[in-house]
């Protein structure tokens, strides 16, 4: 299976992610945005190790997780260009079809809110913990 094979199931079977790995493992998922990857973080981080990941949007906070996970192989349609420079500054090979200045959120009237909790760091642990406080604090509600 090449990216290509993977690229074709993210579009026709319309879903978010797909990861390949060790010439076996598929992993799909239509969960919306870092969900799908902190799931598998959380779980086992080493599912990700060497595998090929094909997202159907990748901003920075995603880009980070991708690198924290140890991934080799990237493409998106659409990435933002703070993701692309997570990207070549850690010679993960990436193809995208479009380049964004930054990821807005689904309202369309601001940033994607991981997009903006990562745009200030460049350490993939890091962006990994706040990630794992924000979903720890939305889980929780504010007030609680």
């Amino acid at each position: 299976m090449n990216i290509n094979d993977l690229k074709e199931i993210l579009l026709n079977d319309n879903h978010t992610i797909v990861i390949y790995k060790n010439d076996a493992s598929v992993f799909v998922s239509d969960d919306r945005g870092v969900v799908p990857l902190m799931k598998l973080l959380q779980e086992d981080k080493s599912q990700l190790l060497d595998s090929i990941v094909v997202d159907k949007v990748i901003g920075k906070a995603a880009a980070l997780l991708m690198v924290f996970a140890g991934v080799k192989e990237v493409f998106t349609p659409t990435i933002s260009s703070p993701a692309v420079e997570v990207f070549k500054n850690h010679d993960i090979k990436i193809t995208f079809d479009s380049e964004v200045d930054r990821i807005i959120n689904r309202k369309g009237d601001g940033l994607c809110p991981m997009e903006t909790l990562c745009l200030d760091i460049d350490n993939p642990e890091e962006a990994f913990f706040r990630i794992s406080r924000f979903q720890e604090i939305g889980n929780r509600g504010i007030d609680s």
